[in-house]
């Protein structure tokens, strides 16, 4: 450390060190005799002494002078002030003395930071003028050059200033002289240069109370432009932001975010400027598509944006203002205009809002050449994205304007980015095609998610909260893919609420979708929302008594909004929402009292299409939904039995009663079947809801009826014959109780199938006569032909062939009356053709037989019956099979049995598979055998026929026979036939028809005979 350094702060408040410590002094005056001696150098005594006493006289000042001398180097330790001689004083030279003041005064502008203050600041002489006007001239001098200083530094360094340094610096500054506008100005700048546009606006409006409330004026121009240049660029990274904020939760889309990332990448390599539209449906993410990649691009493209609202299609020329505000931003930012320059031009061009005002014509050229000036001098900074949302609501004059940009801006990198909805019109379309043809174009078609995407995204907003397979499967078929509504739901579940898929926000949504349509299309919207999926047009144009053309007209006023669209059912015409949602929520818009009138107006409809001949069994079901939602239950249960009736017709039927003409046969698969099953529960459920009400109504007890019986009817179908038969004598009690003989003669019928299933001779005996005797009283001619048949096939059941024969040439003559009569019973005179063709195969006539089953297949070949014509089949087969043509017969067969693999319950199967074994037997082919031998138990258990259970043991029986014989060697026939020969004989004998079996009954003697 320096010995004898003595240190003097000068600016700002004063004080003394020396060698580092401050000292103090016990009077004020020694510290204004340092200060002034330090800067002005050597004084003389008497203006010294005159300046520091001058209310003293001239001896007493020099008195006081020499003893503060004396003070002062006493405290100091030395002789710090000297007298070169008797009038001048100075500080000593051999002593070191330091101070901010010299050394800021030599360069001020290295040592800015040394003005801590003004010279002095706080120091004060009591009773001495002179010093303080000595103080104050000092003052100015240094804050003058402090000024100087910090202008030149500011100049000198404005590229590599130190921001914290050069802000304290004009903060000094102001507080200098506060009305300075300069500082303010350079402050401003200083801001703006180093991005705080919050600071800029700040000091702005400082200085704008300050001039207003002191002088009443406004700041200048230049500072004007500043707040103006950072206000615009604040406010378009504002808009920037504020746009791309809500891209947090997007996901997918790849493909199309690769099509976006390459238009823009190509308005950059090629400087050229294009236009993309991106196309979709209500919520399927055009905007989120279009942000998650304008995120990305901020780096290389400037934003300006507008959206179109339809509610100002009227307004022209709307949609331009909005673009414009964001073209001024960046006019201003890009300090391509002033502030007032941009607003003369505004007002110079934009008369044209005023001519909008007062209806005149608007000179759509010169705003398009005004726009397409400013667009390519704002290019040139940085290229642009000029984004247009729902331009499918852009008014005409809008798009001409557009049209003209596009066509004359070329060479400049603007990218213009448009989202639209699927509908477009027709000035826009023209004006998109006339792009598409010149090459300017790209599109961009967005399609709803797949169901992995759609629970892939699902999952995605999730996060860890887990849906089931089945809670997803119902979202995706509600939401059909469109992300907004896959968001809503999963919002729904975020916020643990019960899904409902119309939310405030879906709702919202579609009721501007909805918005501004007829009163004829919103009533056509009514019917359609009523039906659960499409709607015959036909039937929609009864419902609505409208000409049929007038229809089409309002069906493509919908479609051309995307609310309905058109399919094909067969060769009817079908319409429906465009969108489930729709739907749901036209539906929901619906009055109760709305809805039970509609649905009532429909059903109703759709009970004139059964008068003709032809329908659609699917229509009962229809009907029954639409009654059942009129709140009309017993209307309800009539055709949902009227529908559970057309469903078995053909499938559960040993032979149909009659040929009816639906428009469907559906295949009983398991999946049907347990359908079937579950409709039965659901009937039975209902008819238990309804009978407390209902019970001792007439109507009601009649299809109660009919259920017991379709129910009985389908079990012993099934081979359930204790509940089928429970249920059929009820119906049989219950149809004699009501007087219904046509049910009664259905419960003969089905009894009769059981005994027909279970070779229930005796009882078949019973009801056949009581069936014929009960048809007969009732007078039906139908129901009498077809228990002749029946009759007959008793009589061959216990082999009298000459009463079979007369009762079922009988039953075909009652069919045949009329060549009507006869198209319409086909099927009964073929089910009659083939009894008597089994006739001539149990008496051995098989060219007889072959005569009568291809006339009965003749007959049915072109009906839907398809159970009765393989049972013919069946029995051609068997003929050929006696004639001893093989192959004919197997052919037969096969084509039989793939026939019967489409149905539930498969009539004659047993015997199917014992005739082809027996060829395959013929064919020394036994694989087709064993295979028939694992699976005896299921097909004996079938129906539990005596017969079916008789043609497999006499088929095993024949197989023991040729394995005593040593034909077969097969090692797998030990482990399958195991007993002795006599056994399955004995079986085979006790269960196959003596008379109808006549042949195999013959075998199997012959066979016992043969063996030792």
């Amino acid at each position: 450390m320096t010995k004898n350094l003595l240190t003097l702060k000068l600016l700002g408040s004063p004080s003394v060190f020396l060698n580092q410590e401050e000292i103090f002094f016990p009077f004020a005056k020694i510290n204004a005799l340092l200060y002034y001696l330090h800067i002005k150098g050597t004084v003389n005594r008497e203006e010294i002494a005159g300046i520091l006493w001058e209310n003293k006289d001239n001896q007493t000042a020099k008195k006081n002078l020499r003893n503060t001398i004396y003070q002062a180097n006493k405290l100091l330790g030395g002789d710090w002030i000297i007298a070169p001689n008797r009038t001048v004083l100075s500080l000593n030279p051999k002593f070191s003395l330091e101070s901010d003041a010299a050394l800021f005064s030599q360069q001020p502008a290295e040592h800015l930071s040394l003005y801590g203050g003004d010279f002095l600041q706080g120091f004060y002489l009591k009773d001495s003028e002179a010093f303080d006007f000595w103080v104050s001239k000092m003052r100015t001098e240094f804050e003058q050059l402090y000024i100087k200083a910090c202008y030149q530094r500011l100049e000198e360094e404005k590229d590599r200033l130190d921001l914290e340094e050069a802000e304290s610096n004009l903060h000094r500054l102001i507080r200098i002289d506060e009305f300075d506008e300069k500082n303010y100005q350079l402050l401003m700048k200083l801001y703006q240069d180093n991005n705080r546009p919050g600071k800029v606006i700040e000091t702005y409006y400082k200085l704008v109370n300050l001039l207003d409330k002191e002088l009443g004026i406004s700041p200048n121009e230049h500072i004007q432009q500043i707040y103006h240049e950072v206000v615009a660029k604040d406010r378009n990274e504002r808009k920037t932001k504020q746009f791309l904020r809500n891209t947090d939760h997007f996901f997918g889309r790849v493909d199309e975010i690769k099509r976006l990332e390459s238009y823009f990448s190509k308005i950059l390599e090629g400087q050229e400027a294009r236009a993309l539209v991106l196309v979709g449906g209500t919520g399927i993410g055009k905007r989120t598509v279009t942000r998650q990649v304008l995120a990305n691009q901020t780096k290389y493209f400037q934003i300006v944006m507008a959206e179109c609202f339809r509610e100002e299609m009227t307004a022209e020329l709307q949609p331009w203002r909005g673009l414009l505000d964001g073209l001024g931003d960046l006019v201003i930012q890009h300090q391509i205009l002033s502030i007032s320059q941009w607003q003369v031009i505004l007002e110079t061009y934009f008369p044209i809002l005023e001519e909008q005002l007062a209806g005149e014509a608007i000179d759509s050229s010169r705003l398009a050449q005004f726009v397409v000036d400013i667009l390519q001098k704002i290019s040139k900074k940085k290229a642009l994205v000029v984004l247009i949302e729902d331009c499918h609501w852009l008014d005409s004059a809008s798009v001409a304007v557009l049209e003209q940009v596009i066509n004359h801006l070329s060479d400049y990198p603007v990218a213009f980015v448009l989202t639209k909805h699927l509908n477009t019109p027709p000035y826009l379309e023209h004006f998109l095609n006339h792009l598409l043809v010149r090459g300017k174009l790209d599109f961009i078609d967005l399609q709803p998610l797949s169901q992995t995407e759609s629970a892939a995204y699902l999952q995605a907003q999730l996060g860890t909260l887990t849906v089931s397979e089945q809670e997803a499967d119902q979202i995706y078929q509600i939401s059909q893919g469109i992300p907004f509504f896959l968001s809503e739901y999963a919002q729904e579940l975020l916020d643990g609420e019960k899904f409902h898929p119309l939310t405030p926000a879906i709702k919202a949504k579609l009721s501007l979708k909805m918005d501004q349509i007829s009163s004829r299309e919103e009533e056509l919207l009514h019917y359609l929302a009523c039906f659960r999926g499409s709607a015959a047009l036909s039937v929609l144009t009864k419902l609505m008594a409208l000409p049929l053309e007038e229809m089409v007209e309002i069906t493509e006023e919908l479609e051309q909004k995307h609310l309905l669209r058109e399919d094909y059912d067969g060769e009817e015409l079908v319409l429906q929402f465009s969108q489930q949602i729709l739907q749901l929520y036209a539906y929901d818009r619906l009055s109760l009292a709305k809805r039970r009138i509609l649905h009532n107006q429909i059903a109703q409809g759709m009970e004139a299409l059964l008068e003709g001949s032809l329908y659609h069994a699917q229509l009962f079901r229809e009907i029954a939904y639409h009654y059942k939602m009129s709140k009309q239950a017993i209307k309800s249960l009539e055709y949902e039995l009227h529908y559970l009736d057309a469903t078995l017709q053909f499938h559960h039927e040993l032979f149909p009663i009659y040929s009816r003409e639906f428009g469907f046969i559906e295949k009983m698969d398991d999946a049907n079947q347990s359908a079937v099953l579950e409709q039965f529960d659901r009937i039975r459920r209902r008819i238990g809801d309804l009978e407390g009400k209902h019970q001792q109504h007439r109507d009601f007890q009649l299809l109660v009826l009919r259920f017991l019986y379709l129910e009985g009817r389908y079990s012993i179908r099934r081979g359930h014959y204790r509940q089928g038969m429970d249920n059929i004598q009820r119906v049989i009690s219950a149809a004699k109780e009501l007087n219904q003989l046509e049910f009664l003669l259905e419960g003969y019928r089905q009894v009769i199938y059981y005994c027909i299933q279970t070779e229930n001779i005796p009882e078949m005996r019973y009801y056949t006569e009581l069936a014929l005797d009960a048809s007969v009283q009732a007078n039906n001619h139908e129901a009498i032909a077809v228990n002749l048949r029946l009759k007959g096939l008793y009589h061959l059941m216990v082999g009298e062939e000459e009463k079979a024969a007369h009762h079922l040439c009988q039953s075909i003559d009652c069919f045949s009356l009329t060549p009507s009569l006869r198209s319409k019973y086909s099927i009964q005179i073929a089910a009659a053709l083939d009894y008597l063709a089994e006739i001539e195969q149990v008496r051995g006539d098989f060219q007889a037989a072959l005569a009568h089953q291809k006339e009965a297949i003749g007959l049915t070949e072109n009906k839907t019956a398809e159970p009765s014509l393989i049972v013919f089949y069946i029995g051609l087969g068997i003929s050929y099979y006696f004639l001893g043509d093989y192959e004919q017969a197997e052919q037969i067969f096969l084509r039989a049995k793939k026939e019967l693999a489409s149905l539930s319950f498969p009539w004659k199967e047993a015997q199917l598979e014992v005739y082809l074994a027996l060829i395959d037997c013929a064919k020394e082919d036994y694989q087709p055998v064993l295979d028939l031998l694992h699976k005896k138990e299921q097909l004996i258990a079938r129906y539990a026929n005596p017969r079916d259970k008789g043609m497999i043991y006499y088929l095993m029986a024949l197989l023991k026979h040729r394995q005593l014989m040593g034909s077969i060697e097969q090692a797998d026939f030990e482990d399958l036939l195991p007993q002795h020969f006599d056994s399955y004989y004995d079986i085979a004998k006790a269960h196959l028809n003596p008379y109808r079996d006549r042949h195999q009954l013959e075998d199997l003697e012959n066979l016992r005979l043969q063996l030792p």
